[in-house]
């Protein structure tokens, strides 16, 4: 009976820089998101559409996404099912913000009616 090296069998993982993301959130931070309120941020969000910010978040996420795929496309679902769900969720968040800011700013239903069609099939 041969003895298997356990240890060539733990994936290894490349050392990830620490974030500063947690220390972005400061009290003062978490009582303004507190203090602000649905409507404000919807209302505050929907103006952000016609802002170079706006498009440096689209350039960003059109950046992203193709690595995201690659990561997909490329990942055996049977040897490493964790990296996957990973990339699912890191490519359902970078459009999950996008598309929201731009529904916020579609025309509303009663907008897109014209007097009179409803119930026309035309």
């Amino acid at each position: 009976m041969n003895k298997k090296n356990i240890k060539e069998d733990v994936p290894q993982t490349p050392e990830q820089p620490t974030s500063s993301v947690r220390s972005y959130f400061t009290k003062e931070i978490l009582t303004q998101m507190a203090e602000m309120s649905g409507k404000e941020m919807e209302s505050i969000l929907k103006e952000m559409i016609d802002t170079p910010q706006f498009i440096a978040l689209l350039k960003y996420t059109s950046m992203r996404t193709p690595l995201l795929d690659a990561t997909l496309r490329g990942t055996d679902p049977i040897k490493d099912p964790s990296k996957i769900s990973w990339a699912q969720g890191a490519m359902a968040g970078l459009c999950d913000i996008e598309t929201y800011i731009v529904d916020l700013n579609a025309p509303k239903q009663e907008e897109e009616r014209e007097e009179g069609t409803e119930g026309v099939i035309g």
